[in-house]
C-alpha cells in the first residue's frame, strides 16, 4: 500500500512539473472557403442626424471574383437590432425579416440611389443614399442595414454574368444618433471572474444594460499577472474591447486570456459604460480535471493508508497486552 502511495505521489510531481513547463495549445480551427464574391464598405457608419435634413452617404461594393465573369448584385435595407439565436445567446444583426422597433425607423427614411447593379472581375461600384430625416424625427438612436447581395438569377442568363448557385449577403450597418434631448445612463449588471478554471483560455464574463435611448460602446479590459510576479501574462488594458450597446438593450460580453496549464494567477477585469465602471480582482487557481481527480485520490488513499496504519498499531499493541495478561 505504501509503495503504491508514494507511485502516484511521483506521477503527481510529475504532471506538475510538465504541465507548469508547457502552455495548453490552442487547436486553431480550420478556415473554410466560404465563397466570398463580393466585399462592401464601410461595414459601419456611425452619423449625427438633424430633424428636417437630409443626410448624403454611400456604400462601395466590390467584385473579388478573380476570373472574367462580371457580377451582379441587388441592394436592399433591413433592420439591425437585438436578436437570439436557438441558444438564447442575444447579439445585433440586420434583419429584413424581424419586427421593426421604434429605434428602426430610419428604415424609412434611406432612398437608394441604385437598387441593382453590375460588376466587373476586381472592379467596384458605388451604391449611393439619402437619409431624409422628419421635423418630428425622435431624439435618440436609429438604426438600419444597407443589405447586398448577389443575383442568383444571373445564374445561365447567357450574357457573361457569373453562375452563381449559392447565395450571399452583406450588410453595411447605419448608426446613427438623432439629435435631440437624449438619455445616457447605463448600469453593470454582472463582473465575474471563475476562482477555479480547468482548462485554458480563462473566460471573463461581464453583463452591461443600456438604459438611454441612444446607443454606446462600452469598455472591457482584462489583465492577469502569475501569482508572485508583476509580469503580465495578458492585458489589453491600453487598448480596451469595446462593444456596441443599443439602446434599452443587455448585453453579455466575454474576455478570454490563454493561461499555461497549471499555476495560481491573479486576474483584474474592467467594465464601463457611460462613465460607469466595475473592477474585478480575484486570484485564480488553474489546474486540470484529471489532475484535480488525482490529487483528490490520493489524498483519499493517504487517509485510509494512515486509518489503517493506526488500526494496525492499535491491534498490535492490544494483542502485546494480552499477552503480557496471558503470562
Amino acid at each position: 500500500m505504501k509503495k503504491s502511495i508514494i507511485a502516484v505521489l511521483i506521477i503527481v510531481l510529475g504532471g506538475l512539473f510538465f504541465g507548469a513547463l508547457g502552455v495548453t495549445a490552442e487547436e486553431e480551427e480550420e478556415k473554410k472557403e466560404n465563397g466570398t464574391i463580393m466585399t462592401i464598405s464601410p461595414p459601419r457608419q456611425k452619423i449625427v442626424l438633424v430633424p428636417g435634413e437630409t443626410f448624403e452617404g454611400s456604400i462601395t461594393v466590390s467584385n473579388a471574383v478573380d476570373s472574367s465573369s462580371a457580377l451582379k448584385y441587388s441592394v436592399t435595407i433591413g433592420s439591425f437590432g437585438l436578436h437570439k439565436d436557438e441558444n438564447g445567446k442575444s447579439d445585433y444583426e440586420d434583419s429584413d425579416l424581424e419586427t421593426v422597433t421604434g429605434y428602426n425607423q430610419i428604415m424609412d427614411w434611406i432612398k437608394l440611389g441604385k437598387e441593382k447593379g453590375t460588376i466587373e472581375p476586381n472592379e467596384s461600384d458605388t451604391v449611393p443614399f439619402t437619409i431624409t430625416v422628419p421635423s418630428d424625427a425622435p431624439a435618440g438612436g436609429q438604426y438600419a442595414t444597407i443589405i447586398v447581395q448577389n443575383d442568383s438569377s444571373a445564374e445561365g442568363s447567357g450574357d457573361g454574368s457569373v453562375s452563381i448557385q449559392n447565395v450571399v449577403r452583406f450588410a453595411s450597418t447605419v448608426i446613427a444618433e438623432i439629435a435631440g434631448e437624449t438619455r445616457r445612463s447605463g448600469e453593470i449588471l454582472e463582473n465575474s471572474i471563475p476562482a477555479f478554471v480547468f482548462s485554458s483560455p480563462l473566460p471573463a464574463s461581464s453583463t452591461v444594460k443600456n438604459n438611454g435611448n441612444v446607443h454606446t460602446d462600452a469598455k472591457y479590459s482584462l489583465q492577469v499577472w502569475p501569482l508572485f510576479s508583476d509580469e503580465e501574462i495578458c492585458t489589453n488594458e491600453e487598448e480596451p474591447t469595446e462593444s456596441l450597446i443599443m439602446p434599452e438593450t443587455e448585453r453579455l460580453h466575454v474576455e478570454e486570456c490563454n493561461l499555461p496549464a497549471i499555476g495560481i494567477y491573479r486576474a483584474k477585469q474592467t467594465v464601463e459604460i457611460f462613465g460607469e465602471k466595475s473592477v474585478m480582482e480575484k486570484t485564480i487557481f488553474m489546474c486540470p480535471l484529471w489532475l484535480l481527480f488525482l490529487i483528490v485520490f490520493v489524498i483519499v488513499a493517504l487517509v485510509i493508508w494512515i486509518v489503517t496504519k493506526t488500526k494496525n498499531k492499535k491491534s498490535h499493541k492490544q494483542s502485546e497486552r494480552k499477552e503480557e495478561v496471558a503470562e
